[in-house]
Parts: structure tokens; C-alpha cells; sequence
């Protein structure tokens, strides 16, 4: 072998040899860099960023703003993933979602507040799931995560489309609008429940309406969907007595499973549990 194919030879041995050491940290860049391109083929990416360590990818779906989180290791089997319905920026490091998310798990939200989960806001989270699943090749049922107003946002959800939801961890849920935005005027009113001011009930009952989530427990349970729920015992924003303590009583009368957690002393923050007790809720998600 001449000197030249001999020097020729032992760069291309240098340059095989840097590839392999950065084979893995490669195939980690292609599989976010797919993630991304998959969600380009329909939307427009919006922004990219490190979300609690983990990469996420901001996009428009539809007119509304959405973002995935990736986990930072290999997909779990089947590509499972949790779905923050609202407030997901809120007391994330207490709900378990990076937890998960470093388990393999992959994380979801949409905004869709403005529709505050009325039959246009159940349609646009169903077109979401459908796109997760079909585009993305998420896991065809969704873990909820129902925090407030997320909760109504997930019973609501989850009671019209059973089929796409496995699992729901509710806290602090808002399941009815009795004792919540009826008791001030019209305009603060209108301002926290959106949609609904506009069907407020003739006897001004919101209890009664099968449209709260407490009326909703029954067909979940039905559907075999297990419910981890949370709440403090001294929550003025959500009674308990008109919220989770009556769903609870509902949900267990349908035949539902359901791990409840009071906190007598709590009231209705924080949400979730400390950083470092996240088990029950993690446990919880990836139950068989």
C-alpha cells in the first residue's frame, strides 16, 4: 500500500470511528427531529424549547395553540402519554408528568379554554387525539390530567368519548357551577364560566343540569375508566360538597373504580403533591 492510501486509510478509519461514538446521540436528534416533521406534514410549528428538561414542540392545530413534550429516553411500549386538559404550566413538577415523562412517556395539551369544554371544546380535543393517534402514532387512549378547571374540562371529555380516554387523575376538580361563578354579576360571571352564561339554568340550578360533570360520573364508571382524585377538604373556590365529594358518591354507586385522597387541611391549591412524593400519582397512570 502506497504512503497516500495509507494516510487515506487511517483518516477514514479516525472519521468511522468519531461516527460511532456519536451513533446514539445521532439517533436521538432523528427520532425528535421525526417527531417534529410528522406535526409539520399539517401544522405550523410555532416554537421549540426544553420543558422541565425534556424537549417540547410548540404548533398551531386547527387555529389553536398545542404542544408535545418528548421523553428524554427510548418511547414506552405503545406510545402511552398523559394529557394536561388546563393549567398546564400549573404545579407541574407536583403532578407526576415528569415522572413519567422520564419513563417514557410522551406529554400533550391544547387550549381550548375559551370554549370552556362545551360541545365546540369537545369536538376540537376529540380532532386533537384523533391527530396524536393517526399522525403520531400515540397510544389510542389518552391518560387525563384534570387540575380545576381541567377536571370539568376531563369528565367532560372522557363521559362523551370513553373510548379515548384509560385513566383520569383529577384535582381539586371544578364539576359544577353552584357555588362557583353563579353568586357575582352578569359580566364577572359570563367571564369565568365563557359559553355557559349564555344557557344558564331556569331554576339556576347548575346541579341539576346533565351537563356538569357531577351528573357525568355514571357513564364513566360505566366505561371502566379508574379515577385518582385529590382534593382538600377546605377548598372555597370548589366545595367539595357540590364537586368531588358528590362525584365520588356517584362514581362509586355506578360500580367505578376510585382512589380518593382528602386533605382535610387543604384548600384548594396547591395541586398535586410534593415533588418528591409523586409515586401514588405516577403508580396510578401506569397501572394495568
Amino acid at each position: 500500500m502506497t504512503r497516500k492510501l495509507m494516510v487515506a486509510a487511517i483518516a477514514l478509519a479516525g472519521v468511522t470511528n468519531v461516527m460511532a461514538a456519536g451513533d446514539a446521540p445521532q439517533k436521538e436528534v432523528s427520532e425528535g427531529m421525526s417527531l417534529r416533521a410528522k406535526i409539520a406534514k399539517t401544522c405550523k410549528i410555532t416554537g421549540s424549547d426544553m420543558w422541565y428538561g425534556y424537549r417540547r414542540t410548540k404548533f398551531n392545530f386547527k387555529g389553536r395553540k398545542a404542544w408535545v413534550v418528548e421523553p428524554s429516553v427510548t418511547p414506552a411500549k405503545g406510545m402511552p402519554w398523559t394529557w394536561t386538559m388546563q393549567w398546564a404550566e400549573a404545579f407541574v413538577d407536583r403532578t407526576g408528568v415528569p415522572d413519567l415523562l422520564g419513563k417514557g412517556y410522551h406529554h400533550v395539551t391544547i387550549d381550548v379554554f375559551n370554549t370552556r369544554m362545551d360541545e365546540n371544546g369537545l369536538k376540537a380535543c376529540a380532532a386533537f387525539q384523533e391527530f396524536l393517534v393517526k399522525e403520531l402514532g400515540f397510544a389510542p387512549k389518552a391518560n387525563l390530567v384534570g387540575m380545576s378547571w381541567g377536571g370539568f374540562f376531563s369528565t367532560r371529555y372522557a363521559a362523551t368519548y370513553p373510548q379515548n380516554v384509560r385513566r383520569i387523575y383529577l384535582d381539586a376538580p371544578l364539576l359544577n357551577f353552584d357555588g362557583f361563578g353563579t353568586k357575582v354579576n352578569a359580566k364577572q360571571s359570563a367571564g369565568l364560566i365563557g359559553p355557559w352564561a349564555a344557557r344558564l339554568p331556569a331554576d339556576g340550578k347548575w346541579t341539576n343540569d346533565p351537563c356538569m360533570p357531577v351528573n357525568m360520573a355514571e357513564p364513566i364508571a360505566k366505561a371502566g375508566i379508574p379515577v385518582l382524585l385529590l382534593y382538600g377538604g377546605q377548598d372555597q373556590t370548589v366545595p367539595p360538597a357540590l364537586n368531588a365529594e358528590l362525584f365520588i358518591t356517584r362514581f362509586k354507586a355506578a360500580g367505578g373504580k376510585i382512589g380518593v385522597d382528602k386533605r382535610g387541611g387543604f384548600g384548594h391549591h396547591p395541586h398535586g403533591v410534593d415533588p418528591n412524593k409523586t409515586d401514588k400519582i405516577v403508580n396510578f397512570v401506569m397501572s394495568e
